[in-house]
């Protein structure tokens, strides 16, 4: 763990927060890329690009407050002291898939082939984003006795909850498959045949990845015996196979 990358005098730059920024960056590059291969506009990213992050981290925070209130309610400005991590990436993709929908309707623009663009470069960002999970020591994992399992320092947030044991780096399990939901995603591109399919398809990809890493990871909440992450990913997965199957029979 590493949550403080750099530190000059009184300026901190934090882990967690680089690599977030890191993550949008290359985000951003990756649909500007995609785009132009599609025929729209960089500005018009560019544009969208304020917005989707703007409403990515508003979603994704609000998210992680409400599900850890308890830490919140006392303490209202810790709620934006981002530096120390916590944002949930469902909470930023349905927001930002808002943002993107109020937005292309404003502007007469595609919907889902807007979507489309975008969506190599959310899950790129996202492997890169989950590095800086691992190195805050946020997002940890259940203790395991896996040759791999490692032992977070005194100090971390997962230390708190298994000191000194051997726990699942779950960070590291997310941004090796948000990377290979990614590779998949380039294949879905190469062989598109209607709009709203590759966004469909990471939804679909990103809803089993999230539930299975789930049984790994450590939550304090459960319903049922499943965490509200792997509920909501049961939504989604639903949702997007009907709107996949749907959408392919209208585009026959």
């Amino acid at each position: 763990m590493h949550p403080i990358l750099i530190k000059l005098g009184p300026l901190t730059i934090y882990s967690y927060g680089f690599m977030a920024a890191l993550g949008f960056l290359v985000g951003v590059l990756a649909t500007i890329y995609f785009a132009r291969k599609q025929g729209i506009s960089v500005e018009l990213i560019l544009d969208l690009a304020i917005y989707v992050i703007i409403a990515a981290i508003f979603g994704a925070r609000l998210f992680y407050v409400i599900g850890d209130w308890e830490q919140y309610k006392n303490n209202w400005l810790e709620i934006f002291m981002l530096q120390n991590g916590g944002l949930v990436f469902l909470g930023g993709l349905i927001f930002a898939t808002l943002a993107v929908f109020i937005y292309a309707k404003t502007k007469g623009l595609p919907y889902l082939k807007i979507l489309d663009v975008i969506t190599p470069g959310v899950f790129l960002g996202q492997a890169i984003g989950r590095i800086g999970c691992f190195l805050n020591g946020c997002c940890f994992g259940l203790p395991t006795k896996m040759p791999w399992g490692l032992v977070f320092p005194k100090g971390s947030l997962a230390s708190e909850f298994f000191p000194w044991q051997h726990i699942h780096p779950t960070q590291l399990y997310s941004s090796l498959s948000v990377l290979i939901i990614f590779g998949l995603i380039i294949i879905v591109v190469r062989f598109k045949k209607f709009d709203g399919q590759v966004f469909l398809s990471g939804l679909i990809f990103y809803s089993i990845y999230r539930f299975i890493v789930e049984f790994f990871r450590y939550s304090p909440i459960h319903w049922w015996k499943l965490t509200p992450s792997q509920w909501i990913v049961m939504i989604i997965f639903a949702v997007a196979l009907y709107g996949w199957v749907y959408l392919k029979k209208k585009n026959r």
